[in-house]
């Protein structure tokens, strides 16, 4: 048991971790909780599907998808989230990022109907590790989670844009006085957190369903994360969606899997009430 919830917990984790850092990133930057984040997992799995149907191959399909989820997320900010961030009132960007999502569900079900579709593996292979064999779209999953994490945070840390990302998520006016265009990075940044959300679903797509509800428990899941480790916290994150994705694991295992989302729920409670600033304590990136 001890082999499967090391394997299972690593590659759940880390594709945990690569949908809360994106919801993480849109606060941070921006300060706006966008309950949006899970369709761009959802519609980034049914572009993949889609394209692949029509013949494109595999990866081109997944690149294309990825590419409209980004603009998706960039004309998102920049037009209606922008605009509602301006009236001041948090609760209207709450109400209509979750009102969006119903939206985009809806959508989605009266095109496809209520099946659950998937898509053909990147790789076929499996692979043996110790007594565990491991489906090859898992550890395809896992590295490609991985490997993207790793480039947004170089992205962040290491370039021009990145740092100016910082800047702004650290004081918007004084990025604005040094003469950041805090409202492109804005968008960059949203651009980028839907390119996040939209990796984990396009990668999860071959071993679970795409179904027009996928977005719900992802977006549960995502703020449970980013509460637990912070809001705002990249770094709080990461470490919080190891730790969730190894106690899921473990209550899958040795209980049952439908009471894998009510832990979630559990810790964002208690996080609320104990410790509402999280593990990392301040909003930074």
């Amino acid at each position: 048991m001890l082999q499967s919830l090391l394997i299972n917990g690593t590659i759940n984790s880390s594709i945990y971790a690569l949908i809360a850092l994106g919801f993480s990133l849109t606060f941070g930057v921006a300060g706006i909780v966008n309950l949006y984040h899970g369709a761009y997992y959802m519609v980034a799995a049914y572009l993949t599907f889609v394209f692949s149907s029509l013949g494109i191959p595999l990866w081109i399909s997944a690149i294309a998808s990825l590419a409209l989820v980004m603009v998706l997320g960039a004309v998102m900010m920049k037009y209606p989230l922008l605009y509602l961030k301006k009236k001041g009132e948090s609760i209207y960007l709450l109400i209509f990022t979750l009102g969006g999502a119903y939206f985009t569900q809806y959508l989605l079900k009266m095109i496809f109907g209520a099946r659950f579709y998937s898509i053909p593996p990147f790789i076929d292979n499996s692979i043996t590790i110790g007594s565990e064999i491991v489906p090859g779209s898992r550890v395809f999953a896992f590295a490609a989670s991985l490997l993207t994490i790793i480039l947004v945070m170089l992205f962040i840390n290491k370039t021009s844009i990145g740092k100016k990302i910082t800047a702004t998520s650290q004081d918007v006016y004084a990025a604005e006085l040094v003469g950041i265009n805090t409202n492109l990075i804005f968008v960059v940044t949203s651009a980028i957190s839907a390119l996040l959300a939209g990796v984990a679903g396009v990668v999860i797509s071959p071993y679970l369903s795409i179904s027009p509800t996928m977005w719900l428990p992802t977006l549960i899941k995502a703020f449970a994360i980013v509460i637990f480790g912070g809001l705002g916290s990249l770094s709080g994150s990461i470490i919080a969606a190891f730790i969730m994705g190894y106690l899921e694991t473990l209550i899958a295992l040795t209980w049952t899997s439908s009471m894998t989302e009510v832990a979630f729920l559990a810790v964002v409670f208690i996080f609320l009430i104990f410790k509402p600033s999280g593990l990392m304590g301040k909003k930074t990136i």
